[in-house]
């Protein structure tokens, strides 16, 4: 009897255990974490940055003034927009694209569509390493006859990763001691196959939740180690052809007799409806009038006879 009252006193205390490694805020869990190796140690905080560093009193974004730099331990997500008109959008899309590879990063959207006339619209998304971010923006507008809008963003995901790391620390901690518990219940000789699901329960949901909070801190490092920038591009007006297309007199003779045979379908139609539809209503409203002038008629007869 003891040995029960034991064992479920050791579960209770790993339980408390677990209960202080619950988080500290809710985190919410990736839609997509992409698969990539976690650092082999954990980032250091930096000092506090001076308050008049940071755009409005912002404690989470960092001005725009301050280029990513490799040797900084914060976890910084920086995203950037862009507008850019030029010359040949299918011509800028490829250098676009060249640009991403050639910085080291990589292609995530690109899309090209019809604008006006014979002219394409574009846009592409790129994943460049965060160091390359200023560099890849630089080159961008040196692409453009002009930038019509740019904007860009940084946001500090440095006190989620941090909380994180400690969170992840104090649930493999209680993750060994339910593995050390799981084996003493199992090597017990009288062990219930009650008492042996309950701890491996209890193991599997904090294997579970571990598994949930590596994926976030994959996504947190992917998305501080790759930069997103959406790049749009857009025909300048000053190269688009005077003529959009050359003259053609046998497309205009050709649209004018479609125009002209939907133009007899429609008359044809209206006929064919006043004939079905029309002609019968007509009877049916006339019928009592006709029948009223000639009761009238009789009635008028009448009177002149007598």
């Amino acid at each position: 009897m003891r040995r029960p009252i034991l064992l479920w006193a050791l579960l209770a205390m790993v339980l408390n255990l677990s209960a202080c490694a619950a988080p500290i805020g809710s985190r919410p869990a990736p839609q997509a974490a992409e698969k990539m190796e976690l650092p082999a140690a954990a980032p250091t905080l930096a000092p506090a940055m001076p308050a008049e560093a940071y755009a409005q009193g912002d404690a989470g974004v960092v001005p725009q003034t301050t280029a990513p730099d490799v040797t900084d331990p914060r976890k910084i997500v920086y995203r950037a927009n862009i507008s850019l008109a030029v010359k040949d959008v299918a011509a800028a899309a490829r250098d676009v694209e060249a640009l991403a590879l050639r910085s080291g990063g990589y292609v995530a959207q690109s899309q090209l569509s019809q604008y006006t006339g014979d002219q394409l619209r574009g846009t592409v998304v790129i994943r460049v390493p965060a160091e390359g971010y200023r560099s890849a923006l630089e080159e961008l507008r040196r692409l453009a006859v002009r930038v019509l809008y740019e904007s860009s963003t940084a946001e500090d995901v440095t006190a989620e990763y941090t909380d994180l790391e400690a969170r992840l620390r104090n649930l493999e901690a209680v993750e060994r001691e339910l593995q050390a518990m799981l084996t003493e219940v199992r090597q017990q000789p009288g062990a219930k196959a009650e008492d042996i699901l309950a701890v491996y329960r209890e193991l599997a949901a904090k294997q579970e939740e571990i598994e949930r909070v590596k994926g976030r801190m994959q996504y947190l490092s992917n998305l501080a180690a790759l930069s997103t920038i959406t790049v749009d591009l857009v025909p300048d007006e000053a190269t688009r052809p005077v003529v959009e297309e050359e003259w053609r007199p046998a497309v205009t003779v050709r649209n004018a007799v479609r125009t002209l045979t939907q133009m007899l379908q429609g008359f044809a139609d209206l006929i064919i409806n006043l004939v079905i539809v029309g002609l019968p209503l007509l009877l049916m409203m006339a019928l009592p009038v006709v029948l009223v002038i000639w009761v009238l008629r009789r009635l008028l007869t009448r009177k002149k006879t007598s």
